[in-house]
């Protein structure tokens, strides 16, 4: 009877250990460069398609910030389809706002702002997220 009930405790400790094994990729993104804003959601794209339940998110910093602000965005409508089947979320730096003299309201709605890039990075990676230098 106790090995019946020590497998069983080890079969469902397996279990939840692949249950639990949906990927959470947070990706560190600073580049100023157009080509560079499409690449990124390229590679969000590539990871859905293989893994739809993962966790993304994009933590835009320095001038990575543009791809979220209204006037300097051609791919808004790329990022709300992205997000409308994935859980995708798009982060972008107060920091890198002010210094470079962005304000909230000329972000797209997409965007959350976190008040330092580096430290969302850490929390995420210490949380067990998967970091990927995603282009400076």
């Amino acid at each position: 009877m106790q090995k019946i009930i020590l497998f069983s405790i080890v079969l469902l400790s397996a279990f939840h250990s692949i249950a639990q094994s949906k990927h959470k990729i947070v990706f560190d993104f600073a580049s100023g460069d157009t080509a560079s804003h499409s690449g990124i959601l390229r590679q969000l794209n590539n990871v859905i398609r293989e893994a739809p339940d993962a966790e993304l998110e994009v933590v835009c910093h320095g001038p990575a910030v543009f791809m979220l602000v209204k006037d300097k965005t051609l791919l808004e409508d790329k990022m709300k389809e992205i997000i409308g089947r994935a859980h995708v979320t798009f982060k972008i730096c107060a920091n890198s706002m002010r210094r470079l003299g962005v304000d909230k309201s000329q972000l797209i709605s997409l965007a959350e702002v976190v008040p330092v890039a580096m430290l969302e990075l850490s929390k995420k990676q210490q949380e067990g997220w998967s970091y990927i230098w995603a282009g400076h």
